[in-house]
């Protein structure tokens, strides 16, 4: 696909990644996720840093509009981690989401390839990140550019149990 841009997200794609988010979750049949343009921006920028965004846009007549000029139609959030048992740093895939009309053009995997030279240039050594068993169409995505799929059991602490175990 031409007039396509894979560029670092800016706190004014805010609003666009958040409707995003939305409609991914929507697309994983979940509730509409708390993350709103304020959060990505406090966490996406700034001394509170804790993710990076790359925005997928494109441009020209498969545009249909946008404030930069072109249309915003997917993301990927990531931040970096470091793994013990390999002895070196990496990248974890927080979310990647293309809007479904421009979904199988290729854009998925160019911000995967984006992310991937990200990956390299840092000489960090490996992507991980967690998709649902239930999404199909995104298991036979990262199967097809050679995703490896981990034995592991995912776990989470998070309110009530989270805040118990700190106190």
């Amino acid at each position: 696909m031409k007039n396509v841009e894979i560029r670092p997200g800016t706190p004014s794609d805010g609003e666009r990644v958040a409707e995003m988010a939305v409609a991914l979750s929507a697309h994983e049949g979940e509730p509409p996720p708390p993350f709103d343009a304020e959060i990505f921006r406090r966490f996406g920028f700034g001394p509170e840093r804790r993710f990076e965004p790359l925005v997928a846009e494109v441009f020209g007549d498969a545009s249909r509009g946008g404030d930069r000029g072109g249309e915003l139609v997917g993301y990927v959030l990531f931040s970096n981690l470091f793994h013990v048992g390999l002895g070196a740093p990496g990248l974890h895939m927080i979310d990647l989401f293309v809007e479904p009309s421009y979904r199988r053009l290729g854009l998925g995997r160019r911000m995967l390839a984006a992310l991937a030279k990200i990956c390299v240039e840092r000489d960090a050594t490996w992507i991980t990140w967690q998709c649902l068993p239930s999404n199909a169409e995104a298991m036979a995505f990262y199967e097809d550019i050679g995703g490896r799929r981990f034995n592991a059991a995912n776990f989470e602490l998070a309110g009530p149990n989270l805040v118990r175990l700190a106190t």
